[in-house]
């Protein structure tokens, strides 16, 4: 038997919100199976799913259907065909599909396909699917184990077993899922650097107090090119980039919900003195600490 619960469910939109950035839809798991000797429709011990039958749809005459879908394969093989060009979805291959669009996907004759999907609309979804759609523009691998193929199947889980949502906990779940997606593309937790992330956990702990990238470099056992190297192919930044956005970020929380001088704030978050720290602040932020703290204090 599956180890997964067969079932789709729809969102009911509570969110009394209009234009709303990130709106969930519905989603579910599916097991399709089409032979071309049967035509049965079977549903029992918590499976549900199709024998034969046509599973195709062609993206662009959708009538009705709007958003974005994200599909992931469990198990079997579907097709997406985008332009001209057919990509096999094997175990562990995902798509997401903007509609309209021309594009199809289907499971082919005398075939299987397992999988977990998400529909969701949203102005606040689009930028995620854009660049999703550049880092995978016909499909993309995800572990099975993944946080965002789990949080999929939490989610189903939660719903075929009675659960609903509260307000706004749809649209918080998709900005959540999107960001996890996201991540796990950019940077694939088997793939990721022991030696950066342990770089990284240091800065978020140390940013206050860390004198510098290469006393970082020498505590970590390592060169200073080499982490620097190493930290912006993981991240796309480098560590002193990193490092200045969390003594920026604690700076921020200092100049809003306390009253001390621009000095005694500098110093607090790692910066050597304050007129050092006025000037990467306004670079960063487009005006100086002074103006912030005024702009958001009214």
């Amino acid at each position: 038997m599956s180890q997964y619960i067969y079932g789709s469910f729809g969102v009911l939109d509570m969110d009394e919100m209009e234009h709303q950035p990130f709106l969930l839809l519905d989603g579910g798991v599916e097991r399709r199976i089409q032979k071309l000797d049967m035509s049965i429709n079977c549903t029992g011990s918590g499976e549900n799913y199709e024998v034969s039958g046509t599973y195709s749809f062609q993206n662009d005459k959708r009538t009705g259907y709007q958003g974005y879908l994200f599909q992931y394969t469990l198990g079997g093989m579907g097709i997406l065909e985008r332009g001209g060009r057919k990509f096999p979805l094997s175990m562990g291959k995902g798509f997401l599909v903007s509609f309209p669009e021309k594009s199809s996907y289907y499971l082919a004759e005398d075939g299987e396909w397992e999988f977990v999907y998400l529909h969701f609309d949203g102005s606040g979804a689009r930028p995620f699917v854009e660049k999703l759609m550049k880092i995978g523009k016909d499909s993309f691998d995800l572990n099975e184990n993944s946080r965002p193929v789990r949080m999929l199947l939490r989610l189903q889980e939660k719903y075929m077993a009675g659960g609903r949502a509260e307000k706004y906990e749809g649209g918080m779940f998709l900005h959540e899922f999107l960001c996890a997606l996201l991540l796990e593309l950019e940077c694939p937790a088997e793939s990721r650097n022991d030696m950066v992330q342990e770089a990284i956990q240091i800065m978020e702990k140390e940013y206050d107090s860390l004198e510098g990238i290469e006393n970082l470099a020498r505590q970590l056992e390592v060169s200073f090119a080499h982490l620097s190297r190493s930290f912006r192919e993981e991240t796309g930044k480098s560590p002193v980039q990193y490092l200045t956005h969390l003594r920026l970020q604690g700076a921020v929380s200092d100049l809003l919900n306390t009253e001390g001088n621009l000095e005694c704030v500098a110093r607090k978050n790692g910066f050597s003195n304050g007129n050092y720290f006025c000037k990467v602040f306004k670079k960063v932020m487009g005006m100086t600490p002074t103006q912030y703290r005024q702009s958001r204090r009214g």
